[in-house]
């Protein structure tokens, strides 16, 4: 019953991390990376302040499986190589969520927004929403891989993980490319006859 509550707990945490972290990068997409309205800033401090507690909830109730399923099965359970790569990865979501509270947000919400930063910032912002985006969704499928368990190493998992780094990180790389590319195109011809007519009656 404990076990079950644990489980329970874990999954419902997991959920609701994954489940802001969408409407997170939903909401930022939608900015195309301009300066953020009050509302929106609101919103994110809220999404980030629930993502913290996910992340307490996730550590507790996840060191707390590995003890009961340690006390089951004392001889085998710490050799099964995917449990010390989901630690990784989580320990990984974990110092890139520090990078993303005390670098990354501050920026995002600044008055100048992400294409207002210097370039190398923009670059470090974007590069830690990727980190964090796959390292969660990677994380939540680790804890649901049981045919993982005791049958792939170590190596196996993280290379996998690391490819889906960097394939998370060029698109992300795109994504700020197009942004910077649509902010620096001159107005099209459609937007530039009203000012022209305006002209001719000054």
């Amino acid at each position: 019953m404990l076990k079950t509550l644990i489980v329970y707990a874990h999954l419902l945490a997991a959920c609701v991390a994954i489940g802001v972290l969408l409407i997170q990068d939903m909401a930022l997409a939608k900015t195309k990376g301009r300066s953020l309205s009050a509302g929106v800033v609101k919103e994110l401090i809220k999404s980030a302040s629930v993502m913290f507690i996910a992340l307490i909830t996730l550590w507790i109730s996840g060191l707390a499986l590995v003890l009961v399923g340690y006390l089951e099965n004392p001889q085998q359970y710490l050799m099964n190589e995917k449990l010390w790569a989901k630690f990784t990865v989580v320990s990984i979501l974990t110092l890139n969520g520090i990078a993303l509270h005390y670098f990354s947000f501050p920026r995002v919400i600044s008055a100048q927004g992400l294409l207002g930063l210097p370039s190398l910032e923009q670059i470090l912002v974007v590069l830690t929403g990727a980190i964090s985006s796959v390292s969660w969704l990677f994380s939540c499928y680790l804890g649901i891989a049981r045919p993982w368990n005791y049958t792939v190493d170590y190596s196996f998992v993280m290379s996998i993980y690391a490819l889906l780094l960097v394939g998370a990180c060029i698109v992300a790389g795109e994504v700020l490319r197009s942004m910077r590319k649509a902010t620096c195109e001159p107005p099209t011809l459609t937007e530039r006859i009203p000012l022209n007519v305006s002209r001719e009656f000054e």
